[in-house]
């Protein structure tokens, strides 16, 4: 593939499109999931599984693009220089949230409940640290340093000439047999997932995959971009039924896990290739939001939070009282994410190069 100029442009934007797209989407679980809490009703009721549906396990986006980010532009940089940035840029701020948010009790069930003490604090900082539990949303971050430690595993997989493929493909199905753990489970316990670790390196794994023969794989996507989008509606559809009937565990198999992993893995081919066909003219208001994905992801419930309190109190005295659960959502979406933006251009102006060693951009 060409890395002159005229086309390096164009392949960074589009997959900071995508990156753009992820955090998103990841933020909509969390805003509309929370907002759906300022009421009982039925409208409330669907809003939450349209939210679920659509949103849920969109971490997969994040997992996917790492992988495609790895193996088309990481990987000339050598393992020395991709173990260093990662612990730089992701080990560093997972650091720096984990001393911050361990100021608030995470085995009380509120939001922002401060601890009781010091010795508390430093009584809960190493099971923080070790299974991401200072903050709800950093359960990803020890996933994700498990995918960047089998990196150069997958990669020499990936190299296998006779049954590499093989090999691979096999990898990135078994989260159709992995049960993922979801967030709840892993906070009521201190254990680290090594479901979790599994279902997620299959996404990653597909990333890597794809960007092994980048041109090659848009160009199967394009192919058979009907196809794929018949199958995000059946399995999005599927989604919708099995959740309205409360179907998911089939022994020790979850039905929905399945699903939502299918579901997530068409959708980015489908996303990866709008964004390629829109070529250099990517929408400009998604670029600084992928720029600031990484710490969007560490701040935006920090706020959701802090607009779930006030929203609580502003909306109950509104006639529109059972569309507060999109209203809600859709401010503490927006809020959340430029809230989160605005913190991170203060520390980019306090620490300039250095913030991304904190906040991770």
């Amino acid at each position: 593939m060409s890395t002159s100029s005229t086309t390096k442009p164009v392949f960074l934007s589009y997959l900071h499109s995508f990156r753009g797209f992820a955090i998103i989407n990841i933020v909509a679980i969390h805003a509309i999931g929370f907002s759906t809490f300022m009421g009982k009703s039925t409208f409330n009721k669907n809003v939450s599984i349209a939210n679920e549906v659509l949103f849920h396990n969109s971490t997969i986006y994040f997992a996917l693009i790492s992988g495609l980010l790895y193996t088309a532009i990481l990987k000339k940089k050598g393992y020395p220089q991709f173990f260093k940035s990662k612990f730089k840029y992701v080990v560093l701020p997972y650091v720096f949230f984990t001393l911050l948010y361990t100021v608030y009790d995470n085995k009380v069930y509120d939001f922002f409940v401060y601890q009781t003490s010091f010795v508390n604090y430093l009584n809960d900082l190493p099971r923080n640290f070790i299974y991401g539990k200072a903050m709800f949303v950093l359960w990803y971050i020890p996933v994700l340093l498990f995918l960047y430690m089998v990196t150069p595993l997958l990669d020499s997989i990936l190299q296998i000439k006779k049954w590499g493929n093989w090999l691979m493909a096999i990898i990135i199905a078994l989260p159709l047999l992995v049960r993922r753990e979801e967030v709840m489970e892993l906070y009521n316990g201190d254990f680290i997932s090594f479901h979790n670790m599994i279902y997620f390196t299959g996404a990653y794994a597909t990333g890597m995959y794809l960007a092994n023969n980048l041109e090659k794989s848009i160009a199967w996507i394009r192919k058979n971009k009907i196809l794929l989008l018949v199958l995000a509606v059946v399995f999005t559809a599927a989604l919708v039924y099995v959740t309205l009937q409360k179907i998911d565990r089939l022994g020790v198999f979850s039905i929905q896990s399945s699903l939502y992993y299918v579901q997530k893995i068409v959708m980015s081919l489908l996303v990866l290739l709008f964004f390629k066909s829109l070529g250099e003219k990517q929408p400009k208001w998604l670029q600084p939001i992928a720029k600031d994905a990484f710490s969007i992801y560490f701040l935006h419930i920090l706020f959701i939070g802090v607009f779930l309190g006030w929203l609580g109190n502003v909306t109950l005295f509104l006639p529109i009282i059972q569309y507060n659960a999109i209203l809600g959502g859709l401010f503490m979406l927006v809020g959340a994410i430029a809230m989160s933006m605005l913190v991170t251009w203060l520390f980019r102006k306090l620490f300039g190069k250095y913030s991304r060693m904190m906040i991770g951009a």
